[in-house]
């Protein structure tokens, strides 16, 4: 057996916060897929029940859900770092060109509730709204919980930020997603048995971290 293919030991959980990255619009629903670009989101689309089921039964246990949404991802909103890179590489460019206001709303299915906190950001990491880590502060916490999507873009750059902070990150695979396309999902995959667990944190399904919370 691999190191990796070994089950995560000694992880303690607790009832940290729980940071929900761009489910939204843009980055879940079929309006806004290019297929001429194979950037297709069914397999979101297909993640997101179980991230609202999870989300719902953390609530009751007491859990803190924070929502990160995106502000339009054009370029009146995006840092200079981000439009040098648009500009200078059409290949790179991911404006959004269609549906602007409505591509941020939070997708159908995710809904926030009283004791939600939502965080707005205009690049990749979650931590761009200094607020965030205030609030993570306020909560006492040292540990947080990881959902959401692209995997390998404004989770990853969360999950790496988010650490260099200081912050220990558990990942829960099945409530993390990316595009359908073959590449990405490779690219998905070797996050969550490599990159991930070997640098960041520990990475378990959301059933396995409420079996060990319950224990």
């Amino acid at each position: 057996m691999s190191k990796m293919e070994k089950p995560v030991i000694n992880a303690t959980v607790g009832l940290y916060p729980l940071i929900a990255v761009d489910p939204i619009n843009s980055c879940c629903s079929k309006k806004f897929e290019r297929p001429e670009w194979d950037i297709t989101y069914s397999k979101i689309r297909q993640m997101i029940p179980r991230l609202r089921k999870f989300t719902d039964e953390y609530r009751k246990l007491g859990g803190q859900i924070i929502w990160i949404r995106a502000t339009p991802w054009t370029e009146e909103f995006l840092p200079a770092n981000i439009n040098r890179l648009y500009h200078e590489n059409p290949h790179a460019t991911f404006y959004t060109q269609k549906n602007v206001k409505k591509s941020v709303d939070f997708y159908n299915g995710i809904s926030v509730r009283a004791r939600d906190r939502v965080f707005t950001k205009n690049t990749y990491s979650a931590f761009a709204d200094p607020r965030l880590q205030k609030f993570i502060k306020q909560q006492g916490a040292d540990t947080i919980l990881i959902s959401g999507v692209f995997a390998e873009g404004c989770v990853n750059a969360t999950i790496v930020d988010g650490f260099t902070r200081g912050l220990f990150m558990i990942i829960l695979s099945d409530l993390v997603e990316t595009m359908d396309d073959k590449q990405q999902q490779a690219h998905k995959k070797h996050l969550i048995t490599h990159q991930w667990p070997l640098m960041y944190g520990h990475v378990m399904t959301s059933n396995e971290f409420l079996k060990k919370l319950a224990q």
